[in-house]
């Protein structure tokens, strides 16, 4: 309290001597502009100068007073500051004239004054404000020195391109003599080397020259370059991935500048620092959006439960949910630790959502059970799972136990218990499965697609994407992790290919789906996939990855590349070509029509599988999984050495066996 009374009575004093400063200045201008008269044409001085300056400053006074003059921060005087000047100068001089005619038709009162007097007043007012500004920021030296010098620890960088943008950035850097950033040039492909400037820095050449330029700023001037950050926030993904393979090849990195016009706190040095170029910058495609009146209309009010929600689509899928003002949300999961992370997260960010946080295993039918009778839910989101192919390939009861038989535990609560809608989110890797976590997928897929054939209330939506940028265990962090180490970068097979999405995409393809066509019955029993545009070859991730950190591959960082693990594929598909034959399609999924196994069918080959679980017996459950999923082909050492589980080994399983050998 006692230094916010310090800080206020500060801010009078300085806004007190302002004003004095100002109403000063204004007096001394008045003088100026009449004795200059007097210097320039000889006339007399005009009668009565004392009075009249008197009277000038009062008028100016009232002036100031109106255009708050002193309220502005000396500190951070710009252009604002400098129009509303000139516009206080304008009206004081030409109120002190209509006076001066009204009461002496201007007898003895020189045309030439007025003038004068405007720009007197004007250089009087801005001058010292713009010298402060400068001194405080740069210092007396700094006012002296040359503008480019390197900066004792400071970052060099290159920035692209010469617009509005760069322009504004470079005055900020250069304002600041506690900025970080030294700026050895700009980029640009439209001018010619050397023919323009931004704020005193020039053009250094084109995107093509990076190179070149990178390295004569160190042969020549011993500037070592480390970043290109790019002055252009609406820079399309193409021409983003040229310049990272421009940049790394350089061997620098690529960022984006702040944009100043927008960035409302610059008092910091560190609101000046480039940031990072993400890897979803680079994605090939728009993202996709919510229809904000659907999912509103699908949340707002209700209840909500949600398993799985300490893991990375999860927990996305909690901070979502929770923006649409559910009535109440439960949060589910059986780690503790990502169980208490969201949650404490949730509540900071919706203090006044409530939330309920359960420790709770899936596969256990009476806990689920008492869960779902407990809060009745009336939107119910699937997404816990066992997600790691190499993992679940080695835990074939553990998996199966999670993503089929868990499934099945939460499908009947939520029938049992009336939700309105229960949604599944599972993965491109059901589709013609060549491993565990696959196949188990698709079995669940199967059993909720025949549940949303069925009367009973509750409708069933499958969600199918692609791997996940950045979640839990997938290759974004593993290759950050081996990049940070010094490399090498390890890839299975140079050309394994996936297809990618963000997180925040991931969650809205959910909410989206989940929304949309609940009282269409032509849309029951299928499963909306998302439209995610080429895959990407996991190598060119790693090249790009690689490069976004500032090295080169296969020179600075190497990739290696280690085989196909077992389950794995070298193209995922997102759908059968048989699934979307006269699909409905739209903006940014299609609507695909699996095939539909029997509800009695269906839970049968569950049951069976229940059952050579609890008596320990993994692979008499993986064969009932064979038979929930003909078009799951297994492709591991297994499958050719157990009768049990292949009995005819297929030409397509020996082929990729070898692959995996290989």
């Amino acid at each position: 309290m006692i230094k916010s009374m310090v800080s206020s009575g500060s801010g009078r004093l300085k806004r007190s001597l302002g004003a004095i400063h100002d109403l000063l200045m204004a007096g001394l201008s008045f003088l100026a502009a009449n004795f200059g008269v007097t210097a320039l044409i000889g006339i007399p001085v005009t009668p009565g100068i004392f009075e009249k300056t008197l009277l000038f400053v009062v008028l100016s006074a009232v002036v100031f007073f109106i255009f708050e003059l002193n309220r502005g921060s000396w500190r951070y005087a710009s252009i604002p500051d400098l129009l509303a000047i000139m516009k206080s100068a304008t009206l004081a001089v030409l109120i002190y004239v209509l006076v001066i005619f009204t009461y002496s038709r201007g007898a003895g009162f020189s045309r030439l004054v007025p003038v004068l007097l405007w720009f007197f007043l004007i250089l009087a007012l801005a001058g010292p404000r713009i010298v402060y500004r400068m001194v405080r920021e740069r210092g007396w030296v700094g006012l002296l020195r040359e503008g480019n010098k390197v900066r004792p620890g400071s970052k060099t960088i290159l920035v692209y391109k010469a617009n509005e943008i760069s322009d504004a950035y470079v005055r900020a850097v250069k304002a600041r003599r506690d900025s970080k950033i030294h700026i050895a040039g700009i980029v640009d492909n439209s001018a010619k080397k050397g023919t323009r400037t931004i704020q005193g820095l020039k053009i250094v050449g084109g995107t093509n020259n990076i190179a070149k330029i990178v390295a004569q700023l160190y042969e020549n001037q011993g500037i070592r370059v480390e970043e290109l950050a790019i002055a252009d926030h609406k820079l399309d993904k193409k021409t983003l991935s040229e310049l990272v393979t421009l940049a790394g090849d350089a061997g620098i990195r690529v960022s984006h500048i702040p944009d100043i016009v927008k960035t409302t706190d610059t008092s910091r040095a560190t609101s000046l620092d480039p940031q990072p170029i993400v890897l979803s910058d680079l994605l090939g495609r728009p993202e996709v959006k919510y229809n904000l009146i659907e999912v509103t209309r699908f949340i707002d009010g209700k209840t909500v439960l949600l398993t799985g929600a300490g893991g990375s689509i999860g927990s996305e899928l909690a901070r979502q949910i929770a923006a649409f003002n559910p009535r109440r949300l439960v949060i589910v999961d059986m780690s503790e630790h990502f169980l208490y992370t969201i949650d404490m997260e949730l509540r900071e960010k919706f203090p006044e959502l409530d939330i309920i946080a359960r420790i709770a295993d899936i596969r256990d039918e009476k806990r689920v059970d008492s869960l779902f009778g407990k809060y009745r839910p009336d939107v119910v989101f699937h997404a816990a799972a066992i997600k790691h192919v190499p993992l679940a390939e080695q835990n074939i009861a553990e998996t199966i136990k999670t993503n089929v038989l868990g499934t099945r535990n939460c499908a009947l609560a939520a029938i049992k218990n009336k939700a309105a809608v229960f949604v599944m989110i599972s993965t491109d890797k059901a589709v013609n499965p060549t491993n565990v976590m696959g196949a188990t997928k698709r079995a669940a897929e199967s059993y909720c697609q025949a549940l949303d054939l069925q009367e009973h209330g509750t409708r069933f939506k499958t969600v199918r994407f692609g791997n996940v940028l950045g979640s839990n265990g997938s290759v974004v962090p593993r290759f950050a992790a081996q990049i940070a180490k010094g490399g090498p970068v390890t890839v299975t097979h140079q050309n394994i290919v996936r297809y990618f999405m963000t997180i925040p995409e991931a969650v809205r393809l959910v909410l989206q789906a989940s929304s949309m066509g609940m009282t269409s019955n032509e849309e029951r029993g299928k499963i909306i996939v998302l439209d995610m545009g080429e895959p990407v070859r996991i190598a060119d991730l790693a090249e790009r990855m690689i490069r976004l950190a500032g090295y080169r591959p296969n020179i600075d960082i190497g990739i290696e590349y280690v085989g196909l693990r077992p389950g794995e594929k070298l193209f995922e598909e997102l759908f059968d070509e048989r699934e979307v034959q006269d699909a409905a399609r739209h903006e940014n999924y299609i609507v695909a029509s699996p095939r539909v196994v029997e509800l009695a069918t269906i839970e049968k080959i569950v049951n069976a599988m229940a059952a050579a679980i609890s008596s320990e017996n993994a692979l008499a459950a993986l064969a009932k999984l064979r038979i929930a999923v003909p078009e799951y082909e297994d492709i591991s050492e297994r499958a050719l050495e157990d009768p049990v589980v292949l009995k005819v080994t297929k030409p397509a399983a020996q082929n990729v066996l070898s692959i995996v050998k290989a």
